[in-house]
């Protein structure tokens, strides 16, 4: 049995029908040829994911939760084909620091982005329990408090997209002059943010986590962020 045949089979799904894909060559060529096209998911054959582009603008290559959910798939395959996945390198100081935030952080994550700034994120598609709805309940009260369905006629959350997180991170903020250093690219699957700042963004995305954590602050929140009606908030473009 050689290395691609160990490697556990993905299935591609797509406007075009299912693909078997069995190495990280077919995975690629799948999400070039199809990924224009339409909404991808790719699964194993239980049907777990391994990557879902709902939401996401994927010809764009700026897209952090297309890039990140790509490089999950992409990055273990090529470890696994090349060998790499054998070597134990060291963690950097960095990534320990990372790891440590990210434990207090969780669902959020905090990341190097490899341009000099760093992100902060919270991919929806991503989320496990118990954190699969994060969030949500505050969103969904205030839809049902302005005479709106929770949910659409096609089952998805009528609020609560990454914009709408973006609003409420913004309004939280919006006396904080940190805030101006902070760069957007939410999209309706997640929100993120972006900053060459790692203490800054640390430090916000923290109290942010803990507004998130309180249901009566977070409700506040997102019912004067939402309430606002306003198209644009402090914080600009670095």
């Amino acid at each position: 049995m050689n290395i691609e045949e160990r490697y556990p089979l993905l299935i591609g799904h797509s406007s075009q029908g299912n693909h078997e894909l069995h190495s990280i060559q077919e995975v690629a060529d799948f999400i070039c040829t199809q990924g224009l096209e339409s909404d991808l998911l790719i699964t194993q054959e239980d049907g777990s994911y391994f990557l879902n582009t709902f939401g996401i603008y994927i010809d764009r290559i700026a897209d952090m939760e297309y890039r990140e959910a790509l490089l999950k798939v992409l990055i273990p395959m090529q470890m696994e084909l090349d060998g790499t996945a054998e070597i134990d390198e060291e963690p950097s100081p960095e990534d320990e620091r990372l790891e440590e935030v990210n434990k207090r952080l969780e669902p959020f994550e905090l990341y190097q982005c490899g341009n000099g700034k760093y992100g902060l994120s919270l991919p929806f598609s991503f989320l496990q329990e118990p954190y699969e709805n994060y969030g949500q309940a505050a969103f969904n009260r205030f839809a049902e408090e302005h005479g709106e369905e929770a949910k659409n006629s096609f089952g998805l959350y009528t609020h609560g997209s990454g914009y709408e997180w973006e609003k409420v991170f913004q309004a939280a903020f919006q006396d904080d002059a940190g805030l101006r250093r902070i760069s957007f690219d939410s999209e309706a699957g997640g929100f993120y943010c972006y900053c060459p700042d790692a203490e800054l963004l640390e430090r916000m995305g923290l109290a942010f986590k803990a507004i998130c954590d309180d249901p009566e602050r977070f409700q506040e929140m997102v019912n004067r962020a939402l309430s606002d009606g306003q198209d644009e908030m402090p914080g600009m473009q670095l």
